[in-house]
């Protein structure tokens, strides 16, 4: 219940929240990261960002998955060895078919830095370069065509009507697939939930697709999209000067502001055609 206040008068009602939860995250049986999240697509979260992590490829890198089932909606049609645990909670503990050397959990958590100085922002990008190819997919979308994507994805966003309180990513692609679209409190979950589903269908790389985000664009969204193959990054919100650097170094094309019939193209704009069948270029 929620005590509503409008000007003078108060009344109490009920009111729906995001639910937020922690989840650990485990790789064979060793603890990787406990994140926060909305339960519901655990698997697809967890395996989503196993993937940006650069800790697995492909499904068939999987073999065999311990899920509490309580994080799980839809577990049909998943094609993979699924043991529910029924005294876990808020847990994924992925196996792999080759296990991971010792002490090897993922790209970043493994960024070189020293005591002296930490890490900076050039390390990061360095990092990044060394494990992440650059984007090839070369595909241009028409902006009047992606002017309705924030629309789109507003409309697809099931549980932020009804609370308010949940961040979204959408998946398109040319060949004209509907939106795919997951929700989380965090804007980098949706993404994770995002990949770690296509990775599951065997969809991976997802070259002339476009990936559109509800609020601000960090650089672990441009990482885990040039991760996934995925050639353009819109966001309604702004990007962090990391983000356009990431998107530079890896190929991909970071549209901020999406909103109305307007956008900034931060890097990489031959992927946006203008109403002429031109791609935009910069000035």
């Amino acid at each position: 219940m929620v005590t509503k206040i409008e000007g003078d008068s108060a009344e109490v009602a009920e009111d729906s929240v995001a639910r937020e939860e922690a989840l650990q995250l485990m790789v064979d049986g060793r603890p990787l990261a406990v994140m926060l999240r909305t339960p519901g697509c655990d698997l697809e979260l967890a395996l989503g960002l196993l993937h940006a992590e650069g800790v697995i490829h492909h499904r068939d890198d999987i073999a065999e998955l311990r899920i509490a089932p309580s994080g799980q909606v839809e577990l049909d049609g998943i094609p993979l060895p699924i043991q529910l645990d029924p005294h876990a909670e808020n847990l994924v503990d992925v196996h792999l078919r080759v296990p991971l050397p010792e002490g090897a959990l993922g790209w970043q958590r493994a960024l070189p830095s020293s005591s002296a100085c930490g890490i900076c922002g050039t390390a990061t990008l360095e990092a990044l370069q060394a494990v992440q190819p650059n984007v090839e997919g070369k595909a241009a979308w028409p902006a009047r065509e992606l002017f309705h994507l924030p629309e789109l994805l507003l409309e697809a966003q099931r549980v932020f009507h009804s609370t308010g309180g949940l961040h979204a990513a959408g998946l398109l692609r040319l060949s004209g697939q509907p939106l795919d679209v997951a929700e989380d409190v965090g804007r980098h979950n949706a993404v994770d939930k995002l990949v770690g589903r296509a990775l599951l269908r065997d969809q991976l790389p997802l070259r002339d697709a476009v990936l559109v985000v509800s609020g601000r664009t960090g650089f672990e969204i441009v990482q885990k999209a040039a991760a996934a193959g995925i050639g353009l990054v819109a966001s309604i919100s702004a990007p962090s000067s990391l983000a356009v650097q990431a998107a530079e170094a890896t190929g991909v094309t970071l549209i901020g502001f999406l909103r109305g019939e307007h956008c900034n193209v931060y890097s990489h704009p031959e992927r946006v055609e203008l109403n002429l069948g031109q791609p935009a270029r910069p000035r």
